[in-house]
C-alpha cells in the first residue's frame, strides 16, 4: 500500500490540521478579546469626557496564547513520540506496528486543546 493512501496517515494529516484550525480560532478570539477592549476604553473615556487614553503597548515577541497545562503537553507529547516510534522500524512492538497513528493522533488532539487565549 502506498504512503499516502494508508488510512493511519489520512488520520494523523486530518488531525493535524484540526490542530492548526484551532491555532487559527485562538489567533481570532484574541484579536476580538483586544477590540472589545479597545471600545470599552473608548466609552470610558466618553462617559468621564476625557482624553481618551493610549492603548496598551504590545510586547511583539510575546505569543498570543499560552499553555493551559504543561501535564497535558508532556502527556500529548509521549504520545505523539509513542507513535511514531512505533511506526518507525524499532521492533520493540511489532503487534502494534500497524496502529501507529492511533498514539500520534491522540497525542496531537491532546496537544490541540493545551493553548488559551493571553489577553
Amino acid at each position: 500500500m502506498e504512503f499516502w493512501r494508508e488510512p493511519g496517515f489520512i488520520v494523523v494529516i486530518v488531525t493535524l490540521v484540526i490542530f492548526y484550525l484551532r491555532l487559527m480560532q485562538l489567533r481570532g478570539k484574541k484579536r476580538r478579546l483586544e477590540r472589545q477592549a479597545a471600545v470599552a476604553r473608548m466609552n470610558e473615556a466618553n462617559r468621564k469626557r476625557g482624553k481618551i487614553p493610549p492603548p496598551a503597548v504590545k510586547d511583539p515577541n510575546k505569543p498570543p496564547f499560552t499553555v493551559s497545562s504543561w501535564y497535558l503537553v508532556l502527556i500529548a507529547a509521549i504520545l505523539m513520540l509513542f507513535g511514531t516510534a512505533i511506526r518507525s522500524d524499532i521492533t520493540f512492538l511489532p503487534i502494534l506496528e500497524t496502529y501507529w497513528w492511533i498514539p500520534t493522533a491522540l497525542g496531537v488532539l491532546l496537544f490541540t486543546f493545551c493553548f488559551k487565549v493571553v489577553v
